[in-house]
Formats: structure tokens, sequence, C-alpha cells
């Protein structure tokens, strides 16, 4: 069963510090690199899975009704849902989450639209750790930083939240809290009236009784609560989210090649492949799979296996953490038997149509990209593309990767 990801994305604030820029537009819909801030939230969410999102919104809110939903152009670009819930009074953020409580997942990510912290969210979510307890009610995503002064610390005894502390007269480091959360549904039955704030009220609460976990993550984090910070995202953005990319060959490399892998029953993944995945994921990486598939031109099996093969390698990943940005994978062969697939092609490796196409979409960083694969053809190809390429042994894909990332 494919598991359905959801984020509820707070915008409702006003943005006062902004003065006449959120006059007649929510703080979280400002431009900035060409598309309102609030969509490179989305946007990175999706990257992890992230498929259904509710926007709690209130200041403004006819603005985001009116831009935002289920068959709005930008749900259609990132093929997702999105559900507009509009308080009907201010109500805080926890009354404004309590508001949509009919419309929220049994867990879910909650975060604030005004923000963005890039990092693994998909440890936040999926992965328990040995060290945390069984009771806990929300997850808080934590960044240490150099000078707290404008945010706060954040206290842990061992993984729980012990405390939540006033913002430093003088700066410190330490950690404080991103506004990224994994909460269960059930939290929401600490919101017993309305208005009602998370951060003042419930969160307090929570860590007071033990049941708030905190896990501190490093990446790239800015908000546009203050003038000069929305001026640096405008400045900053789309450098900082330009990532590079790991693109990586699938049978012989992520597992063992059997020949013509296509059924689930039939896939081994080589020892530590899912690890180094998820190493990519964890330092930054955009990771994707370019992969022959000639057994669809030969008659072998169809382009809908190999789709059902990859979308069970995704849940596979998932539990640990760890995903796949994106897949290409070429269909043809100039051997084949089937009409239409029995053709030379610029996809198939070593030509580079492929990478070429990841490359369009995604827009990777291609001085710090790479290429690995078990045969001269993924090298070829690679190279070909304007990449950092090698061809790796068969069951060396977690140490090439360890050593790579060393050297970047």
């Amino acid at each position: 069963m494919k598991i359905v990801k959801q984020a509820a994305i707070l915008i409702g604030g006003k943005g006062t510090r902004l003065g006449d820029a959120v006059r007649s537009t929510p703080k979280p819909l400002l431009p900035v690199c060409g598309r309102p801030f609030v969509e490179h939230v989305m946007l990175n969410l999706r990257r992890f899975g992230f498929t259904e999102f509710v926007l709690l919104a209130g200041y403004q809110s006819e603005v985001v009704s009116e831009k935002y939903s289920d068959d709005s152009t930008f749900a259609q670009e990132i093929q997702a849902t999105i559900k507009v819930v509009v308080e009907p009074s201010p109500m805080g953020t926890g009354g404004a989450l309590q508001y949509a409580r009919e419309h929220l997942r049994d867990e879910f990510l909650l975060l604030n639209g005004d923000s963005i912290f890039d990092f693994n969210y998909l440890d936040l979510s999926n992965c328990k750790r040995d060290n945390e307890p069984e009771d806990w009610l929300c997850r808080v995503a934590l960044l240490p930083v150099e000078n707290a002064t404008r945010y706060g610390f954040v206290e842990l005894e061992g993984a729980r939240i012990s405390a939540f502390r006033e913002k430093p007269t003088v700066p410190q480091s330490g950690l404080i809290n991103s506004g990224v959360y994994w909460i269960k549904s059930a939290m929401l039955d600490e919101i017993r009236q309305t208005p009602c704030s998370l951060e003042q009220e419930v969160f307090p609460k929570l860590a007071s009784e033990g049941r708030m976990i905190g896990r501190a993550y490093r990446g790239f984090f800015i908000d546009i609560g203050i003038p000069e910070d929305l001026e640096a995202a405008r400045a900053q953005l789309s450098n900082k989210l330009q990532k590079p990319a790991a693109f990586l060959d699938r049978d012989g490399t992520l597992n063992h090649d059997d020949g013509y892998t296509h059924k689930i029953e039939d896939f081994r993944w080589i020892d530590g492949a899912m690890s180094a995945i998820r190493k990519l994921n964890d330092a930054g990486y955009l990771v994707f799979i370019v992969t022959n598939q000639a057994g669809i031109a030969r008659g072998y099996y169809n382009a809908a296996s190999v789709d059902t093969l990859h979308e069970w390698m995704a849940g596979e990943l998932s539990r640990i953490g760890a995903h796949i940005d994106d897949i290409r994978y070429c269909p043809h062969h100039p051997e084949g038997t089937v009409t239409g697939l029995s053709k030379a092609c610029d996809c198939r490796k070593p030509s580079t149509g492929m990478l070429d196409s990841l490359i369009a979409q995604w827009n990777p960083d291609l001085s710090r990209s790479f290429m690995l694969g078990d045969t001269d053809k993924d090298a070829e190809a690679g190279i070909a593309a304007g990449v950092h390429a090698k061809k790796i042994e068969p069951s060396s894909i977690l140490q090439e990767v360890e050593l790579l990332l060393s050297e970047r």
C-alpha cells in the first residue's frame, strides 16, 4: 500500500515587520526567485514524497484560496493535492491546526510557510531511533546556530525536549526550533481553546511532560520574517537550493544484476546500496537512477512492470529515511522485438539522453555532480553529460559514495 505523506503549512500570520510588502499579500506568498516563497517550500517537500498539502490560511486568505486548489496550475505542476483551510477568525497557530483537524491524517508534517530548512525530512518523519521514547506526540527539527538571540533556545535531556528558553540577551550558540514538526494527530487533543499558540501554550506543556522529541539537523535555513532576510532570500535562494546530483545506474550498481530484473521477488539490493542513497540524501544531493531496460524492447516485460518495481524500491528506501528524486529508464534496443521500441535512440547509455533530461528538469550543480555505474557505458555517459564519472566494482557502491562525499 502506498503511504500518502501530508504536510500542513502555516500561512496565516500578518508579517507586520515587513510593512507595506504584506499589505495585500500574505507573507509566504511574497515573490522570491520567480515564484511565491511558499511554492519553494512545497517544491522542496515534493522531493521527499509529500503529495498532499494543507494550507492553513488566515490573513488575506482570499488571495491564498484564489491561487491554490487541487486544479490550480501549481498543483498540477507538482502533481500534488492542495487544500486551503481558512480560519473564521484569528485563532493562533494551535487554533488554526485544530480547526483543520478533519483534513489532517493520523501523522503529518507541520511547518511554517515563511521559512525553509533544507534537510532530510524523511529522517524526521519515518525513522524511529532506539534512544527515543514511545509516548511522543511531536518530533521537532532543531537547527544548531551560532547566535540564538533572534530565536531562543531549545534544551534537550537525551532525546526529549525539556524546555524552550527565551531569547538570550547576548549572542550564544545553541539549538533552535526550526519550525518543522512531525506530529501525531493525538497532539491536537491538547488544544482545548482558541485562540491558542502552539509555541507559547502547547509545546511548553508537552515538553514539561516529556512528550516532545528533538532531532538536530544541519542544512540551509532562511526565513523571510524581516526585510533583511526577505532580501537575502531573494538574492540567495536559487543558488542555495541548487544541489549537486548523483546519477546512479541500477542493475549491477544498486541491485544484483541477475538478468532483466523486473519482478519485486527477484530484486536483491546490493549490500550498502540503500545506505549509500541515504548518505547522499543527508548530504543534500539529488539522487537519480538512469538505467537501460532493454527487456522492454525485447518483450520480456513492459514499462508498467518497471514502474511497479521502482515504486516498491521507493517504499523500501522510505523506511530508512531515504529516497530517489527521479528516475529515467531507456526502453529501446536496436535488436528488440517490440514495434516502436526496436531502434537506436539517444537515451540508451552510453548516449546521454536520460542524463540530459534530468539536467534540464532539475538544474543540478554539475561541478559537484557525479555518475556511478558498473559498466564502461555508465562512465562514458556521465563524462559525455559533463559530470565526474566512474566505473565501479559490483558491491562497492557504499564505499564509493563515502569516498566521493569525503572529497566534496
